[in-house]
């Protein structure tokens, strides 16, 4: 007790140590805050202020470019004899030279190489008067006239290097819009294609099907008519409407291939359910399909692109990997929604496919177009695998986009 107490004694800054180091700790955290809330603010007026002058700028390169070929030359002119008299105000002491090149580069920019020529010959004269109006002393007038043929050649090179900078932006610009414009064509060669195999389909199912269900109506009540009557035909009028009804299944089918996507939602599930189950029943092939939770956020544009996806893959197996055994899955999880499709074939090289047909770069760019990638990788112990992930946000603007085109 003594000993706590003399300990206390000698020590006496001990006692509060606890409540100092709260309040320093207070102190340093406020200070921290103080300091974020600096960072925070001058930050934000930074950004401010460098988008303000950004949209300033980008506004005035618009206002130039809506100005005619008179007033650029002559606001050019007007700005070389603005450096012209800074330059002889300020005395041949301080060299702005330099400073001549804006107007040349205005002409190379928005009007033509000519005209910046032009206004580098006017801008070299300016000088040559300025110089020798500033009173500056040649031992020989031809010294002035070689520093004249040399700010000529500066001028003259910045004006080549503008119209060569303008020229290659122009040819990037056009490729630019070239591509965006090859890739609208494309997109709508898809969406016309798409929006004929649905009437195709329809048409066939609403019509085709209709006909042969009523002709295996009239020769099922054909065969009965025959089997009452104790004819020998009617086995073969039984036979006709045995092909009459798998003729019927596979017209179903072949529409149901055209428009496979309903709008409503499974859609995509039930599609490749019924894919799967499409050819288990005629490649006589072991198909399934798998899907462990339900995908409810595709909108029909993507959900068209990933049966293709999976329809071409599916065809790819059985053509070229001769596989024996197809499992598709649909899955989302991790904010990726992802299709596979994996076989146990034989596999198959991807450059000699491409060069037989379309089929992969069609997947390849119904995957770009779904802002996805498209993989295509050995399975284990044989066969491919074939797989196409789609980021949840990119779907989303998809259908967003989807929404406003309907």
């Amino acid at each position: 007790m003594f000993s706590g107490q003399k300990r206390l004694a000698i020590y006496p800054s001990r006692k509060c140590s606890v409540s100092n180091l709260l309040s320093r700790q207070k102190r340093h955290v406020d200070t921290g805050c103080h300091y974020s809330f600096q960072w925070r603010f001058w930050r934000q007026l930074i950004f401010t202020r460098l988008f303000g002058y950004i949209s300033e700028v980008k506004w005035f390169v618009s206002f130039l470019r809506t100005q005619s070929r008179f007033w650029l030359v002559v606001g050019a002119l007007a700005l070389a004899l603005i450096i012209a008299v800074i330059d002889y105000l300020t005395g041949y002491e301080v060299t702005i030279y330099p400073f001549y090149s804006i107007p040349i580069l205005l002409m190379a920019w928005f009007v033509d190489r000519n005209l910046a020529l032009l206004i580098s010959v006017a801008s070299t004269f300016a000088w040559w008067w300025v110089d020798k109006a500033s009173g500056h002393v040649y031992s020989s007038e031809w010294l002035r006239l070689w520093d004249a043929l040399v700010k000529l050649m500066f001028f003259g090179l910045v004006t080549v290097a503008a119209w060569n900078f303008r020229q290659q932006r122009d040819v990037i610009r056009a490729r630019v819009e070239l591509l965006e414009r090859s890739q609208q064509l494309e997109q709508e060669i898809i969406r016309i294609s798409e929006r004929e195999q649905q009437r195709i389909g329809r048409d066939l199912h609403d019509g085709v099907c209709q006909y042969l269900a009523a002709i295996g109506f009239t020769a099922s009540m054909l065969r009965q008519k025959l089997e009452r009557e104790s004819n020998s035909l009617a086995e073969s009028a039984g036979e006709i409407v045995n092909l009459l009804q798998d003729a019927g299944v596979r017209t179903r089918d072949f529409a149901r291939g055209l428009s496979p996507v309903d709008r409503d939602e499974g859609g995509l599930e039930s599609a490749l359910e019924e894919l799967a189950a499409s050819t288990s029943r005629l490649a006589g092939i072991s198909c399934f399909f798998i899907c462990p939770t339900p995908v409810q956020t595709l909108d029909n544009r993507s959900a068209v692109h990933l049966f293709r996806i999976a329809q071409e893959a599916l065809s790819n197996a059985l053509k070229h990997g001769r596989a024996k055994n197809v499992v598709i899955v649909l899955e989302i999880g991790d904010g990726l929604c992802s299709l596979r499709i994996s076989d146990d074939g034989i596999g198959f090289k991807t450059d000699i496919i491409e060069r037989k047909g379309m089929g992969l770069n069609i997947m390849r760019y119904r995957a770009r177009t779904l802002g996805g990638k498209l993989e295509i990788q050995p399975n284990y112990p044989s066969g491919t695998v074939v797989s196409c992930a789609l980021a949840e946000e990119a779907h989303q603007e998809l259908f967003s986009e989807a929404r406003i085109d309907e």
